[in-house]
């Protein structure tokens, strides 16, 4: 039962004003705002430590955060929902998502930061919650030492940036690694996402063991008719050129240039031209080895550039990919250590290594600075010297 509005001063200051407030949708259900309340008073959240809890009938998918108020809440069970690719969901299935929460949970529903969904249900009623689940089209998802829910962007379904269909392409590694997903195996957690373009808006780099990102390989296209229209809606063409990060544009007053050599397909005058789009020979770049997390002797992590393109030709391109993905989760899982997060097993093992394990050859734009750096000059003279050198 919830305590009385008095006794929740924090949650109640937490309400006030016009933005829309997470206390006001958390008070329409079921959950305990005490414990909240109490996270509140302390600095530190009344729930401890979670992980995954083996339920019969489910092998993955349910994970449970313990209580430092048990007088409150014991524990606080939840379900993870294996999701459509790129975040669709018709009303529909949000209505019959909202009606299991009701029926079987406090009445809420978590649209988790990772792209996953989260139901929050007594140890007891978890089997039957995921039978109704499985009655309109959805799943468990992923808990424990597996592959976590494979997520995207929106891709072309929505953005007119996207280079790739990643919705398709993280449907069909979904699909093909599916028992991944569901029975832990391997010797750690293992997230993974697909990006339609190297902009990147779902953070895949940054918080990814594995990420697919949309790019293209030959030079980004200026329409010069289109570029003039551009300048006289009052378009800035310095800031255009001062902003590109490798000052690979030059505009002389009257045209707009691009050195080949020195662009790094970045995207900076993309977003901000209409005139310039991206080129046409278009694959997926694969990264490897982004996490958030401080564990691990690496701590924090940006991913590492594995192959820097991948075309995506008909149904080959993604059969391909998801051989070589296959390839490599089994290296990992024959050579990780255990709870070693794949970014840490590859500052141990080396990309080289893995390379060759893989049979993949190694290119200069998996350098961590590909233009910057003094071996990947087309020069070959040290950084300053070199095209693109700072």
């Amino acid at each position: 039962m919830k305590a009385e509005w008095q006794e929740l001063p924090l949650c109640r200051q937490l309400m006030q004003g016009l933005y829309p407030s997470h206390v006001a949708e958390l008070s329409q259900t079921r959950y305990p705002l005490q414990m909240y309340e109490e996270g509140l008073k302390k600095g530190v959240s009344a729930y401890d430590y979670g992980g995954y809890i083996s339920i019969p009938e489910i092998p993955s998918g349910a994970g449970v955060r313990t209580s430092r108020r048990p007088d409150i809440l014991p524990e606080s069970p939840y379900l993870r929902v294996l999701g459509p690719a790129g975040g669709w969901l018709s009303a529909d299935t949000l209505e019959r998502l909202a009606d299991c929460a009701e029926k079987y949970g406090n009445g809420l529903i978590h649209l988790a930061n990772g792209g996953t969904i989260e139901l929050y249900a007594a140890r007891e009623k978890l089997v039957p919650l995921v039978r109704e689940l499985n009655s309109f089209g959805l799943d468990v998802g992923s808990t424990g030492d597996d592959l976590r829910c494979l997520t995207s962007c929106c891709g072309p379904a929505r953005c007119d940036l996207a280079l790739v269909d990643a919705p398709a392409l993280a449907t069909y590694l979904g699909q093909r690694f599916i028992d991944d997903q569901q029975y832990p195996g391997f010797p750690q957690k293992c997230k993974s996402a697909v990006a339609g373009c190297p902009n990147d808006c779902i953070r895949a780099m940054m918080q990814k063991d594995h990420s697919f990102i949309g790019v293209f390989r030959d030079l980004p296209v200026i329409n010069n008719e289109e570029f003039k229209s551009w300048l006289a809606e009052g378009g800035d063409p310095e800031r255009l050129v001062n902003g590109c990060p490798e000052k690979a544009l030059k505009w002389d007053g009257h045209e707009l240039f691009l050195d080949g050599d020195t662009c790094v397909r970045c995207m900076f005058c993309i977003n901000n031209c209409p005139a310039i789009r991206p080129g046409r020979e278009r694959g997926v770049a694969w990264v490897v080895g982004g996490k958030y997390g401080h564990r691990g002797p690496q701590g924090p992590m940006v991913g590492y550039v594995l192959v820097p393109f991948i075309p995506l030709t008909g149904e080959e391109g993604f059969v391909y990919l998801g051989d070589i993905f296959a390839a490599f989760l089994e290296l990992w899982s024959e050579h990780g250590r255990r709870k070693e997060r794949i970014g840490d097993f590859v500052a141990r093992f080396g990309p080289r290594r893995i390379l060759r394990a893989l049979g993949l050859k190694a290119e200069p734009q998996i350098l961590l600075w590909p233009k910057n750096n003094a071996f990947a000059n087309k020069q070959g003279r040290r950084g300053g010297e070199g095209n693109g050198g700072n």
